[in-house]
């Protein structure tokens, strides 16, 4: 908050280009801070709802070599039973995942998002 009041009152002290300037540097240094502080060792954790799991599941850990976790669910409109698989893959292999969950069940509903940390099989320790 300071930091940001610093940048608004030197937008109005100076002009409005160093202050934009003052941003970009502010976020560049909180990247910079979190990449030290979490490492690089960033990846993605994939939720999907399928219909498909088996056929899903086999795909995945065959072509993509990364673990499956079956979740059960629920759907809040249906009510209905639903397989949800989980996955964790790296950044690199979202695209695959993708690619593999499309070709085996085009209608699947896949949730992709950032995960900070992963330790176990398949990932490093820091």
């Amino acid at each position: 908050m300071i930091d940001g009041l610093i940048v608004l009152a030197s937008a109005f002290a100076f002009n409005i280009e160093l202050a934009l300037y003052a941003l970009i540097s502010l976020f560049v240094t909180g990247k910079t801070i979190d990449m030290v502080q979490v490492g690089l060792g960033y990846a993605k954790v994939a939720f999907i709802v399928t219909e498909q799991q088996e056929k899903l599941r086999s795909a995945i850990l065959n072509d993509l070599d990364r673990g499956v976790t079956k979740l059960a669910a629920t759907g809040g409109y249906t009510e209905q039973e639903r397989p949800v698989l989980l996955c964790v893959v790296n950044q690199t292999e979202v695209s695959k995942l993708k690619d593999i969950v499309h070709t085996n069940d085009p209608n699947a509903f896949v949730i992709v998002t950032d995960t900070n940390e992963v330790l176990g099989q398949g990932f490093n320790y820091k």
